[in-house]
């Protein structure tokens, strides 16, 4: 049974909201325990043995970075990881009480990667500059090893959010950057406007994290949320998970006047 440990405390919790509105990103330390970041590795490894065996091939960085996708209804271990209660208090406190998930994907920074080029987060990347000011999105890394210097961290520039604009091509390659550097059971919170990467990984290990990403509700989730469980599956799940899927946003009927809501495979009614 996963161990899920309590909210954090006022204190905390505007020491998060300060670095993530100044700084662009804030480390918590030791959320999940070894045995649970290894059960979520394992489930991953089998989940990339899958994508392979089904020809599906989400790499890029000369084929040493992968990604896996649609996660959520893929093990258990994904959905309480999803709604653990430390990472829904931070974005509901950053993106509103109505938060929601945009995606959640496995990352893998295999032995030899290269650094991953400097980016923003979507919705960011999708959109024209200048950004809105505030939060619309943030992500959520979940350190799934020990992340150091030379296993391909994450870095991010601090402050770049309040730019308000993506990095122009190597614009950011000579400015001050710092590392996610943190044990194995960590989380990252990140602005989704900060401008970061992954480092190359010097080692002879892969790196693999997981990215929770949350968005404001008005943002169109990146990957279709609602589509991760099934009606039967998602109907013995906790109210935040469905909140998160996107299955209580109401869409307004042109012609009927009436509100209604996702399932697995098109609209009930509210």
């Amino acid at each position: 049974m996963l161990h899920i440990k309590s909210a954090l405390d006022s204190e905390r919790f505007d020491l998060v909201e300060h670095d993530l509105t100044e700084v662009g990103f804030h480390i918590i330390e030791n959320v999940i325990t070894d045995d649970e970041a290894d059960e979520a590795r394992e489930a991953i490894w089998k989940l990339v043995e899958e994508d392979i065996e089904n020809g599906f091939d989400h790499s890029y960085g000369d084929g040493k970075i992968r990604r896996v996708w649609a996660i959520v209804g893929k093990s258990p271990i994904f959905r309480y990881f999803i709604q653990h209660p430390t990472v829904v208090a931070v974005w509901k406190r950053m993106l509103g009480e109505d938060v929601i998930a945009s995606t959640f994907t496995a990352n893998i920074v295999g032995p030899g990667a290269p650094d991953g080029g400097w980016h923003i987060d979507y919705p960011y990347w999708a959109m024209q500059s200048p950004f809105p000011s505030g939060s619309i999105t943030g992500q959520t890394v979940w350190m799934l090893d020990d992340f150091t210097e030379e296993n391909g961290a994450t870095a991010c520039i601090a402050g770049s959010h309040k730019t308000l604009r993506r990095p122009e091509l190597g614009e950011a390659e000579g400015l001050e950057s710092s590392v996610a550097v943190a044990p194995k059971g960590s989380i990252m919170f990140t602005n989704g406007a900060i401008w970061h990467q992954s480092r190359a990984n010097q080692t002879d290990k892969p790196r693999v994290g997981l990215l929770g990403m949350y968005n404001r509700s008005v943002i169109y989730p990146q990957e279709d949320m609602p589509r991760q469980l099934t009606d039967d599956e998602l109907a013995g799940e906790s109210d935040v998970l469905k909140q998160l899927l996107c299955r209580n946003i109401p869409f307004h009927h042109p012609d009927h006047g009436q509100n209604f809501h996702r399932t697995e495979s098109g609209f009930r009614q509210a």
